[in-house]
Order: structure tokens, then C-alpha cells, then sequence
């Protein structure tokens, strides 16, 4: 008898754990909320939007990143899906499902990042063990046309990409640090197009470079530093996943 009750209630916690686990997991899952973007924020899906890009005079990377745009799968995984995104532009067949192999796992698992995302260091770290050449970039050691400069110079040119890591509520958005690659830059406008991965809230969006720049000089609580960006120059190799 007591063994039967004993495997009644294994049985029981077993079933539990599987449902809260697949509960935590729907929670974690995209779900499309349209969110309404700031003043002074332009989609790059609206005619204003459109008319930039054509007249961007850099825009070098917006057709590799284009091509290879997954949004992320999870709500935590804004850096897989802007690792994976640049990483295909540049030549590999790493997607977010085979993302974290042994090596990239070594540096995080995908349950870190599932459960707590990834700072801007774990993600330069992560783009390395994917045979990534990458620099990181704090924003406390760079001034606004410092950044400028890179950016201008980084997006006119195909071979190279630019990660950024920002503070959303200072774009005027919700509070939550995220990450998204950089596709192509208006010079008269001062205006930087952001090729968002949270496509279930924003969309693809042109965004004051300013701004940008004092959403990236923001302290990541989890590391006590200041975000930042990560310029991606090249793969030493092209793994395979």
C-alpha cells in the first residue's frame, strides 16, 4: 500500500513539473502585442520609413541583414536572434535552434538565456565561439560622434555589422534592456535604422542616433557597466551547426 501511494504521488509531482514547465515556457513564447512607437521614432515600414532607406547613403548591410532576419523565438533570446542574423549575413548556416552548440554553451547555456537573457560581453563571447572576429564597445568610453563616425563608416560597407545593446525606455519604449542589429544610417536626418528582433511589439524602426547613444549608456544592473555596441568584422571560420 505504501509503495502504491508513493507512486501515486512521483507520479503526481512528475505531472506537475511537466506543466508548470510547459506553463513557463508559453510565457516565454512571443506573442504578437503591437506596441505603439515614441514621437520622434519612425517605421521603417511606413512611407516616411521607406523614403529614408532609399535615400540612406549608408545602407550597405540593411540587404545581407534583410535576407537573413529571424525574429526571436523567445522573448529572452534578442541577442540569439541578433547573433544568428549577423552570422548568417556573413556566410554561416547557424540559425536559433542549433545556436548554442558545445562551444557557444560553454560560454552560456541556453537555459541562462532562456531564463535571464545575456549581457553584452556574453554576447560578444558567444559570436566568438561561433568563429566570430568581434570588438565590444562600452558607451561610457565613446562620445555620441564617436559612435557616429562607426556607424557611418560601418554601414556603408558590406563586410561588417553592427550589435547594439540599449535601454529601451530611454527610446520612449518599455523598460527592458535589449539587443538588435543596426541595418543602415541617414546622414541629413542624424536618424539610424534599428532592424528590431522583438517583431511581435516594434517594428523595424528609424531612431535618433543620440537618443541611441544615451540609450546605450545605460548600466546593465547584472554586470554594474554600461551597454554598449559590437562591431563583427569577419568569421576566421564558418561553422556548421
Amino acid at each position: 500500500m505504501l509503495k502504491k501511494i508513493l507512486a501515486i504521488v512521483g507520479a503526481t509531482i512528475a505531472l506537475l513539473a511537466v506543466g508548470f514547465a510547459g506553463y513557463v515556457w508559453w510565457l516565454l513564447q512571443p506573442r504578437p502585442e503591437p506596441r505603439p512607437l515614441p514621437a520622434g521614432v519612425i517605421s521603417a515600414t511606413t512611407p516616411d520609413g521607406r523614403a529614408l532607406l532609399t535615400g540612406a547613403e549608408a545602407s550597405a548591410d540593411h540587404p545581407l541583414l534583410a535576407g537573413s532576419f529571424e525574429p526571436q523565438s523567445l522573448k529572452s533570446f534578442c541577442g540569439v536572434a541578433s547573433a544568428a542574423m549577423v552570422l548568417s549575413a556573413m556566410g554561416s548556416d547557424i540559425t536559433q535552434d542549433g545556436f548554442f552548440t558545445e562551444d557557444a554553451s560553454r560560454v552560456r547555456s541556453r537555459l541562462r538565456v532562456t531564463l535571464g537573457g545575456m549581457t553584452l560581453t556574453d554576447l560578444a563571447e558567444l559570436l566568438r565561439a561561433h568563429g566570430a572576429r568581434v570588438s565590444i564597445h562600452h558607451a561610457d568610453a565613446f562620445t555620441v560622434a564617436q559612435f557616429r563616425d562607426v556607424v557611418s563608416r560601418n554601414l556603408s560597407r558590406p563586410d561588417d555589422f553592427l550589435l547594439v545593446n540599449y535601454q529601451r525606455e530611454v527610446l520612449g519604449q518599455n523598460r527592458v534592456g535589449h539587443i538588435s542589429p543596426l541595418a543602415a544610417y541617414d546622414r541629413d536626418t542624424d536618424l539610424v535604422l534599428v532592424m528590431d528582433t522583438a517583431s511581435h511589439h516594434y517594428p523595424h524602426s528609424w531612431v535618433p542616433l543620440e537618443k541611441l547613444h544615451a540609450a546605450m549608456a545605460t548600466t546593465d544592473s547584472s554586470t554594474g557597466e554600461t551597454r554598449g555596441y559590437l562591431e563583427v568584422t569577419g568569421l576566421d571560420d564558418v561553422p556548421q551547426p
